[in-house]
Formats: structure tokens, C-alpha cells, sequence
């Protein structure tokens, strides 16, 4: 089968790569690629049809999503989709990223958003917030089981559909706390805590998606661009790494990926 379908997936506890790969089971003649593959190099599909399936982080797309936009080459796609898996609130992040793609003189014809499991349990200051966030939003949307079978259809027939979001007030306090926390993403991992379990396998450094990893002289360190999505934390096959007191790290992960599917270096 000719294959007139890119996928690129961001993922680091596995719901959006599974996502991707259903979905690509589902319309045929799709390939799918690491997203994080192409945050200093514009990806080039060469295909009619361009998706992109990715987490929530923060009530938005995470960094490394707003890179690749930037960068990627349209010449030649005619449909752009995009699904992303949220374990709250998804806000505003469609609608921003179809004004990214509309910078690169194209546009979102379909933007979905799955309801998913959360992986991180916050306490403190950062739950009320979440709390609050969620009130504001309105019904959730479906989960994967719920709507993979209708967004596989609706890209099978380019069918166009308004991006969706949640309820305004919800958006807008979802958009302004995104706004406000990814500038500090990057140097939180200064927080990270490795345990005395570690055995210096490297894993974290092989699935980090920003590369912000690196292991020296026994020694694990994080270069202070992270991103914050905890796929380090996720795949420690030792569960010795760990955030601080206000953040629990559940270091589960979607049943139909393993950590070889990770591995980026």
C-alpha cells in the first residue's frame, strides 16, 4: 500500500505513541516517526496527509511540539489532523496549534483531544490549581476506546472539524497558566532526584526527547532544558529517579509500549 500518511508522535509515557499506531492501523498506507527527531531539523513528509499526536503538558503543547511546527515542511500536504491525550484539561492547545500551522502557510483541518490516564499526582498549590482548571472546563472528552474508531473515519475522509477546546473560562485560565509555566519547565529539573538504586544503565539519557540527559563519571545530570513530561522518571527500569515532595511520579506507562520503543540515542 502507497503510503500517503505521516505520523509524527511525542510521547513519554506511551498513551500518544499507542494512540498513533492504532490510528495508523486504522487508515492504511500511514507511517509513523519520533516527533523529537525534528526539533532542529524540519521534518519533510512528503505525504498528502500529516498528523501529529502528542500530550498535554500544562494545558498546552508541549515545547518540543511548537518546535517541530515551526520548523516542518508543507509543500505538498493537503490535510493536517491532530490528536492529543489529556489527562485533565487540554484549554486552548488546538487552537494554538493551528495558528502554528497556519505561520507555516498551512492549517489544522482536524484537531481531537482524548481523554487519558495521568500518569503524576500534584499536592499543594499546583492541585488546587488543576482543580480549579478542570471546574472551569466543562465535560471531558471522550477516551481512546470512546473516539479512536470516529477520528480514524474522519481522517480517512479529510473531513474537516473545528479544533476542539474546552469551555472558554477554562481556556482562558488554561492558556494563561501554560503561558506562565513552561518558562519554568526548563530548570525544574534541578529538582530531580536520583536514588542510590541506580545502576548508571543510561535509559534516561537514551528516551529524554530533548536530550537534556547526560551521564559522566557515575554521575546523572539534567542540562536544565527540560520539558518536564517525566519520561525519565517513567522508564528508570530501577524507579530511582524521582521530583520533589509536591509532585508524585507514578512511573506507570501505557501497557502496549516498552522502553526500546523510547530509546531516541
Amino acid at each position: 500500500m502507497e503510503t500517503e500518511t505521516t505520523i509524527y508522535y511525542y510521547s513519554a509515557t506511551g498513551n500518544s505513541l499507542a494512540y498513533a499506531r492504532a490510528i495508523a492501523r486504522e487508515i492504511g498506507g500511514a507511517r509513523i516517526e519520533a516527533l523529537a527527531r525534528y526539533r532542529t531539523t524540519p521534518a519533510r513528509p512528503g505525504t498528502p496527509k500529516v498528523g501529529v499526536v502528542f500530550p498535554i503538558i500544562a494545558w498546552g503543547p508541549p515545547r518540543t511540539v511548537k518546535e517541530f511546527v515551526s520548523l516542518i515542511d508543507l509543500t505538498g500536504v493537503r490535510y493536517v489532523f491532530a490528536v492529543t491525550s489529556c489527562g485533565g484539561t487540554a484549554a486552548g492547545t488546538m487552537p494554538r496549534l493551528r495558528k502554528a500551522f497556519r505561520a507555516r502557510g498551512g492549517d489544522l483541518q482536524a484537531g481531537f483531544i482524548v481523554r487519558s490516564p495521568y500518569y503524576m499526582s500534584m499536592q499543594g498549590k499546583q492541585a488546587e490549581l488543576i482543580r480549579r482548571v478542570e471546574r472551569l472546563s466543562g465535560r471531558p472528552f471522550g477516551t481512546a476506546a470512546e473516539r479512536l474508531s470516529e477520528i480514524s473515519q474522519t481522517i480517512r475522509e479529510e473531513r474537516r472539524i473545528r479544533p476542539e477546546r474546552n469551555a472558554i473560562l477554562g481556556t482562558m485560565l488554561g492558556n494563561y497558566s501554560h503561558d506562565k509555566a513552561v518558562p519554568m519547565f526548563t530548570s525544574l529539573d534541578a529538582r530531580y532526584k536520583v536514588a542510590p538504586a541506580c545502576t548508571g544503565c543510561g535509559t534516561c539519557v537514551r528516551v529524554c526527547p530533548r536530550g537534556n540527559i547526560s551521564r559522566d563519571s557515575g554521575v546523572t545530570a539534567w542540562h536544565h532544558d527540560c520539558e518536564f513530561c517525566g519520561a525519565c522518571a517513567t522508564w528508570c527500569p530501577q524507579r530511582a529517579i524521582g521530583f520533589d515532595r509536591n509532585v508524585a511520579m507514578t512511573r506507570e506507562h501505557n501497557g502496549a509500549v516498552s522502553v526500546r520503543d523510547f530509546y531516541l540515542r
